[in-house]
């Protein structure tokens, strides 16, 4: 099958699914459904005039194993806010810091980690966030079940105020099997080499595409060989798995690769008898990196308890690797859903739609009524950006800023359905540096194969650029040490990491026009020479000169740079 055809027949089939559903995002879509507000909207906080306290606490990394316990450690956050995010309580700050956010202006706060068998207290300064306290875990038993945690606060002298938070803490047996580990700290992945189970942990950033098992990897194994020489390290087989045999072939070719794979339970994930069945069958495959559960449960209305039943199930079965679920819409029923999951993946489409007037259904598109291909959005990379930093926003508001993270899923099709054209290698790579400068720690195309050819194709563009994120960018995502900010200068996105050694910057240009970002709106105002300092890595349609970075519509780089 060509790739032209490829990609019709999946954007058509994307339709397909879609119709199967009478709403998607909660709204009605097609021309003889009337208007009706969706409902499910996310509620921001409100504000307050006086200083909240907002007290979390969570372990390092999740899961620990007995092997870890003279290095464990919690990851305590004692900001002062003025949103009523989950968790927070009124304080009363040091006489002549009211309307102080700043560590040394506040003090200190005194915090108590107790659990059965391990206790320790420590004094953290007010307004910290990552700051981290060790636990000797050795009198800990390891058990499947969690334990839960008591953190509290003590802040200010004589009749000190108390505050409390929830944790709990995961602390399994040792295993030679694969276990994939969260770190808390940063919300990245630490995994051992699929082939070398008894060598170290490391962080690990995902990067890979979802590949439809019965339509392709049923017919050809070959595309396995090919994922693993664009230079990707993750594959997520779409199902259903309906021949055991050639599934187990695709299962055995991954781990002689050494690519990790995405257990998708999507078809049956809400009969949990089958999940248990299949938890227990592929628990311990020596490449199994996360279980996925739902898949867009917001599009088509899935129970609000449904992610949550079955997450539940899998920790009673397994506990050694995190789960995910894929949200579609930009604010349906967002809360319940994200329940159901350690890992969120967002799969907006933006590139190529009319987001105003359905072509499928023939509707315009609005907040409250329509489908244009991709939920409330604008058309472009915007959109990206738009999505990654509200999911990882109202994760923070919920409370689940340390124990749950965000993942991408850059768009690799279209020229079909809601999608008029298919997203250059350009616009493929700004999704993912854009996802990252927005907190998105995994990357999962959909779907493969994809445009293939010269570097302007997708596939051309990956060969380069999956080695970058694995040399370059990964180091720094991992880092609990790195520092980060995000900066946007007339629609061009940078983020901006520094480990105390080095800095990398990522940038996008967003929009369709050229634009000239001097170094100080980017963070590196204070370098004092930039040629020398400053090293490209990676870029298209894109420049750096001493006084600036030069961008050509839809310009994309990665830079390096020393103090």
């Amino acid at each position: 099958m060509s790739i032209r055809k490829y990609l019709l027949v999946l954007a058509t089939s994307v339709s397909t699914v879609l119709a199967q559903s009478q709403t998607w995002c909660g709204k009605n879509y097609m021309a003889n459904q009337t208007v009706v507000p969706p409902g499910g909207q996310f509620v921001l906080p409100q504000k307050s005039y006086d200083p909240l306290f907002a007290f979390r606490c969570a372990p390092g990394f999740r899961p620990y194993l007995e092997q870890d316990a003279k290095t464990a450690v919690f990851v305590v956050d004692t900001r002062i806010v003025y949103d009523w995010i989950n968790g927070t309580s009124p304080i009363t700050l040091s006489s002549n810091n009211t309307n102080s956010t700043s560590p040394s202006d506040a003090g200190n706060v005194t915090v108590s980690i107790k659990l059965n068998g391990a206790h320790t207290t420590l004094s953290v300064p007010m307004n910290a966030t990552g700051f981290q306290i060790p636990l000797d875990l050795s009198n800990v038993t390891a058990q499947q079940t969690p334990y839960e945690v008591d953190c509290v606060a003590f802040y200010g002298t004589g009749k000190a105020q108390n505050y409390s938070a929830r944790a709990s803490l995961l602390y399994l047996p040792d295993t030679n099997n694969s276990v994939t580990k969260t770190d808390l700290r940063t919300g990245s992945l630490w995994v051992r080499p699929v082939n070398n189970p008894t060598s170290g942990f490391r962080p690990f950033v995902p990067q890979g595409f979802y590949v439809s098992f019965d339509q392709y990897l049923a017919k050809n194994l070959s595309l396995i060989d090919q994922l693993k020489a664009d230079g990707f390290n993750t594959i997520h087989p779409i199902p259903p798995y309906d021949n055991a045999t050639i599934f187990e072939q695709v299962l055995n070719r991954t781990i002689e690769l050494g690519l990790y794979i995405i257990f998708d339970m999507r078809s049956n994930y809400q009969n949990l008898t089958a999940v248990t069945s299949l938890v227990n069958t592929y628990k311990s495959l020596p490449n199994l990196l996360t279980w996925e559960t739902a898949h867009e449960p917001d599009g088509s209305s899935d129970p609000l308890n449904a992610t949550k039943a079955v997450y539940d199930l899998i920790y009673q079965l397994d506990g050694y690797h995190p789960v995910s679920i894929v949200l579609n819409c930009e604010d349906y029923n967002f809360s319940p859903y994200v329940e159901g999951a350690d890992i969120v993946l967002e799969d907006a489409y933006p590139i190529g739609i009319n987001a105003t007037y359905s072509t499928v259904w023939n509707t315009s598109c609005t907040p409250d009524f329509g489908h244009c291909g991709c939920d409330n959005c604008k058309g472009g990379l915007i959109d990206i950006k738009a999505r990654v930093q509200t999911y990882k926003d109202r994760l923070d508001i919920l409370g689940y800023s340390r124990t749950k993270s965000v993942w991408t899923t850059p768009q690799a099709f279209g020229s079909g359905a809601y999608w008029n054209t298919t997203p250059t290698g350009e616009q493929w790579a700004a999704i993912g540096l854009i996802s990252f400068n927005h907190g998105a720690m995994g990357s999962i195309s959909y779907q493969y194969p994809t445009t293939t050819g010269n570097v302007t194709t997708i596939e051309g563009t990956a060969t380069n650029l999956t080695g970058i994120i694995t040399e370059t960018i990964q180091p720094f995502l991992g880092n609990p040490r790195a520092t980060f900010s995000v900066y946007n200068y007339y629609g061009v996105d940078a983020g901006l990491w520094y480990n105390g050694t080095m800095y990398l910057l990522l940038v996008a240009n967003t929009v369709n026009e050229q634009v000239i970002v001097p170094w100080s709106a980017v963070g590196l105002g204070h370098l004092t020479n930039e040629t020398a300092q400053v090293q490209r890595i990676f870029s298209v349609a894109q420049n750096a000169n001493s006084s600036s970075l030069n961008f050509k519509p839809g310009g994309i780089g990665i830079y390096t740079a020393t103090p």
